[in-house]
Order: C-alpha cells, then sequence, then structure tokens
C-alpha cells in the first residue's frame, strides 16, 4: 500500500496509478477510499472504462446499487465486448430493490444475444446411448475452500461412479485440501486459467462430456463465454448465482420446488427448469465452534443480526429492520462485514433517519471464518435481506443454530433463504410479505423459551432433515442427468421436467418431514 501511494503522489496525474491505487485501497476494505481515487482516475482520463468497472464494484460494496448500476452501465457503452464488464451489470442488478423482474431478465437475454453470435456449433459424436454411464463435466474457479465448494463437495461424495464420472475444468490459479478431495473423485482434473474460451470449449469437446455443469453464473471467474460456444450435448447451470445466464445454450438450471415454485419463475429464465426433490444441502468445509445457548437468556435482550454484504441492505430491506426494532424497542442489531468506517457512519445515519439510536447498533469488519461463525454466539435472530436473500450466510447461521427470518418474493433470487429453510421444515421463519415479516420477528422476539428449544435442537434438526441430506440430492441429481440424457438421445429438446421422491431409489419418504 505505502508503495502505490508514493506512486499515486510522484504521478498525480497518471490514470493509471490513481485507478491501481484504488484496487489496492478496496483490497484493504478502504472502500470510500478507493471511490475517490477511481474518481480521479476517471478525471484524468474520462473514457477509462477499467475505472468505472472498479468504481460501480466499490459504489455496490458501499450498498450504492444506483451508482454502481450506472458506473456498470457507462463501463459496457466504453467497452461493450467485454463480457466482466455485463457480468457484473447483471449482478449488480439482480441486488436492485428497484429494478422490474423482467427488465433484469432481459438484461440478461441481452448478454446472450451479444456473446452468442459466431459460427454455429459443430455436431456432437457422443454415442447416443441412454443407458451408458455419463460423463459429467462442472467448469468452476471455487472447487477448493470456497462456499461452493460446501454445496457441492458432500453431493459428490454421494455420487454412484457406476453410473457417472466427473471431470473437472478449474478455472483458478492454485488448489489447496479442499481441491485435492474433488480431485479424489474425478476420471480427469483440468487446470483451466490459460485455455482461451475456444480452446476449453475444444477440450472439452475433446473429452466427449455428456452434461457440462456452470457453477457460477454471472459471478467472478466464470467461463460463460465457453457455454456460448455449446461444447456439449447438455449444459446446466447450478449452485453459483440465482438468475438466468442469458444463454439459449444453457439447456437446464437445476432446482427444486423450494427455490423454484412451481410457474413463478419459468417466464424469467431462458433455461428449462430440472427440478430435483432437493438441489440443495451444505457442509461446513471446517472446524465450527459448538451450539451456544441463546444469548438473549444472558444479556436480557434479544440480538437480531445481518451477515449479508452491505450491497443487499437497500431502503427496503433496511426500512423493515427498523420497524422491527422500534417494535422490540430493547433489542439491538449486529451487522457483519462493515470495516470501513465512512460506511460504519452511513449505515448508522440511515438507521437514525428511522428513529434507531446509534447504541442499539453494533458493527464488525470482515474476520476469519472461525471468528465468523464465532458471532453468531452473539445473536438470537437473523434478519434476512431481498431481493437478493442470504444463501451460504444462512446455511452457516442455520448451523450456529440461529433461526433466520426471511420474505419469500417474485424472483429465485428472492428465494434462496426461504428454500433453506422450508428443506429443514422451518415455515415459520418464512414471511409473505414485509408487514408478515414484522409480525413474525415480534413473536419470535416476546418468546424466548421457544427460541431457545429451537437453537437447542438445530443441528439434530439439521442432521435429520431428509430434504437436506446430500444423498437425497445426488439420487435427484443422477436421477435427472439420465432424463435429460434420455431426451437428447432422443433427439428431443430440452424441456421443464420434474424428477419426484417416489422415484428414486430407497428415497420414497424423503418428501414428507414433521416439525
Amino acid at each position: 500500500m505505502h508503495a502505490i501511494r508514493k506512486a499515486a503522489n510522484l504521478l498525480p496525474d497518471d490514470a493509471d496509478t490513481h485507478n491501481n491505487l484504488g484496487i489496492a485501497l478496496q483490497l484493504a476494505g478502504h472502500l470510500s477510499d478507493a471511490v475517490l481515487s477511481y474518481k480521479r482516475a476517471l478525471w484524468l482520463q474520462p473514457e477509462c472504462a477499467e475505472a468505472y468497472n472498479n468504481l460501480g464494484s466499490a459504489q455496490q460494496a458501499l450498498g450504492q446499487l444506483a451508482k454502481a448500476t450506472s458506473s456498470f452501465r457507462v463501463a459496457t457503452q466504453l467497452r461493450p465486448h467485454n463480457p466482466t464488464f455485463h457480468t457484473n451489470l447483471l449482478f449488480c442488478l439482480s441486488h436492485d430493490e428497484t429494478a422490474v423482474a423482467t427488465d433484469v431478465f432481459a438484461a440478461h437475454c441481452a448478454f446472450g444475444q451479444r456473446f452468442e453470435a459466431g459460427p454455429a456449433t459443430p455436431g456432437f459424436s457422443n454415442t447416443r446411448d441412454p443407458d451408458r454411464r455419463l460423463r459429467l463435466g462442472f467448469v468452476s474457479a471455487d472447487l477448493r475452500e470456497h462456499v461452493v465448494a460446501g454445496f457441492l463437495l458432500p453431493v459428490w461424495n454421494e455420487l454412484d461412479t457406476s453410473q457417472i464420472e466427473l471431470h473437472a475444468y478449474y478455472n483458478f490459479s492454485s488448489e489447496d485440501a479442499v481441491s485435492a478431495q474433488f480431485r479424489e473423485h474425478c476420471q480427469s482434473w483440468r487446470q483451466i486459467t490459460h485455455l482461451s474460451n475456444d480452446a476449453l470449449a475444444e477440450q472439452i469437446r475433446a473429452d466427449g462430456i455428456d452434461i457440462l455443469f456452470d457453477l457460477s453464473g454471472h459471478t467472478a471467474f466464470n467461463r460463460l463465454l465457453t457455454f456460448a460456444r455449446k461444447p456439449a450435448p447438455l449444459q446446466i447451470t447450478w449452485i453459483g448465482y440465482p438468475n438466468t445466464t442469458g444463454l439459449r445454450a444453457m439447456d437446464y438450471v437445476l432446482c427444486d420446488p423450494f427455490n423454484a415454485p412451481h410457474g413463478l419463475y419459468e417466464h424469467l429464465y431462458v433455461e428449462k427448469f430440472a427440478r430435483l426433490p432437493s438441489s440443495g444441502t451444505f457442509a461446513a468445509l471446517s472446524d465450527t465452534p459448538p451450539l451456544q445457548p441463546l444469548p438473549a437468556l444472558q444479556t436480557g435482550h434479544i440480538t437480531f443480526g445481518s451477515f449479508n454484504r452491505v450491497s443487499k441492505l437497500g431502503d427496503s430491506v433496511l426500512s423493515a429492520w427498523c420497524r422491527v426494532l422500534r417494535e422490540v424497542p430493547d433489542a439491538r442489531m449486529l451487522l457483519g462485514d462493515v470495516g470501513d468506517p465512512m460506511l460504519e457512519r452511513q449505515l448508522t445515519a440511515r438507521f437514525a433517519r428511522q428513529g434507531v439510536a446509534a447504541e442499539r447498533l453494533t458493527f464488525s469488519p470482515r474476520v476469519s471464518t472461525q471468528a465468523y461463525l464465532s458471532l453468531h454466539h452473539q445473536i438470537d435472530i437473523m434478519l434476512d435481506t431481498w431481493p437478493y436473500t442470504g444463501g451460504t450466510t444462512t446455511h452457516y447461521a442455520l448451523w450456529m443454530g440461529v433461526p433466520v427470518l426471511t420474505v419469500s418474493g417474485p424472483s429465485r433470487s428472492h428465494c434462496q433463504a426461504a428454500a433453506a429453510l422450508a428443506r429443514m421444515g422451518l415455515e415459520d421463519w418464512i414471511a409473505t410479505d414485509v408487514d408478515d415479516f414484522v409480525r413474525r420477528a415480534t413473536h419470535w422476539a416476546n418468546a424466548k423459551p421457544a427460541l431457545a428449544n429451537l437453537r437447542a435442537g438445530m443441528r439434530e434438526r439439521w442432521a435429520t432433515a431428509p430434504l437436506r441430506q446430500p444423498a437425497t440430492v445426488a439420487r435427484g441429481l443422477e436421477r435427472a442427468a439420465r432424463v435429460m440424457w434420455q431426451r437428447w438421445c432422443a433427439g428431443l429438446p430440452a424441456a421443464d421436467f420434474e424428477i419426484h421422491a417416489d422415484t428414486l431409489p430407497e428415497q420414497a419418504n424423503i418428501a414428507t418431514f414433521s416439525k
């Protein structure tokens, strides 16, 4: 940091240096200072697309979504053929509470229209045998110590390798112990950071992959432009991103009735819906702290919390939280991932404008995984965000015994937390609207004995809930892959379908759950 600051002082009129200083500041968590550096770079070089893109990233991290959207749009206009700038815009739009769902869908489709244009895809040499062992390929940068691994590795551990073989296309520069666990399951493991999209597509074709999985969507290190080249007969998006990819080359999105209730979201996806009995499980990748008793029993007051990114804290979310805090006047709130002093001041001011005093708020900077998990010992109830609800944060909270109160809504990103709760039989924590959210929060804040019992039994519930077991997801995945493959062998196009629990081997009872 010292060196880049010195360079900026020595080169006050060099836009690239100020842009690089902004990157360093942002990586260090100094978001407000990063914004100033990016703006300085843009004052010096008004058509620097990279600086606009970086500015949008910092603004989004500060929760300034309207400004971030504007910055990303300028970046895409200046560099219309840069897919990363478009991906960042789409990711930002997915968080924007003011965005209309059909407009967000149209923006994703525009990405596909821009980047799928090209030469016709050649035919496939894959043998059209509907019953043979299938070659499944997974493209991801997250086959390592990463939250995505917590959703995927438990499923891989349960797959029937007599029917399926796994091939990994790893888009990250280094590997770790978790990567080694993934490698043990693979027929082939290819590190692909050095490959162009064309070269990667050729490699996938040469490997004879039957079904290719995208685990990123419009997030960092994705290889969606490889999928745009259609290197495999069937292509599926799963886990990494809750919206459509916008690519016509992507055949299916893997989901379930919990994160994709029938008839609600199909019109917002290019892909067809392949519904499993359950498409989601999760396992913490490292040692985690034991459960602790309900903190309110010691403090005498309820502590609400949120560890969602600040970019998710739109005005309607914060307004709902403030209504809850006014209804429970002795309650406190802890917000995580807030390390920038100016951001803390801005959030404090936003709460104050709605009648919540600063002394009721506690902020925690980003900390290690162990410290992050231990913070749950201070929280009685998590309050969710929307329209981009909590995914990993919801699973970690439940694992640590803390229930999450969420609102289901009109997009699949709006149902991530609701799905995690429903798979565990926690429907009482899913509100239908904001008024219901406030009512439920107030009810649970005044039901400390029930809250304490729920917390104490959460890990047992986690371990026994049939719909969140890795084997349940694995059996559904195997069956879905076979259905897709049989349709392709028969010359049929992709179509919406659902795998029912009673069609799975030894899983006839997985669709029932008693509270």
